[in-house]
């Protein structure tokens, strides 16, 4: 697959204990406290709290990567996302849909 010509954002997700993963993305979909939602680069600026579930980090080459979360916080500005959570499970890489 070619690499995505789409704009990309800087990612960082930690857990209390650890960094767990910082790379390029071009979407992150997480689990916020009022439901799900998606950050794109560019997006408004942004800080809110998180639920337990699934992040999902699609990098630029389209490989989609997930992080079992437990509640956190996420902070956006500047195409920076950071994803701020008490535990993080690194999960396998998955396929669309899941």
């Amino acid at each position: 697959m070619a690499a995505s010509n789409k704009p990309t954002m800087k990612v960082n997700i930690v857990a209390a204990d650890r960094p767990v993963w910082s790379g390029e993305a071009t979407m992150v979909s997480l689990p916020a406290s009022e439901g799900s939602m998606g950050i794109l680069a560019d997006h408004e600026p942004v800080l809110t709290a998180t639920n337990d579930g699934l992040v999902k980090v699609t990098e630029p080459s389209g490989n989609v990567l997930g992080f079992k979360v437990t509640d956190g916080f996420i902070s956006f500005d500047s195409n920076k996302l950071t994803v701020a959570v008490e535990t993080c499970e690194e999960a396998k890489s998955i396929t669309e849909g899941e």
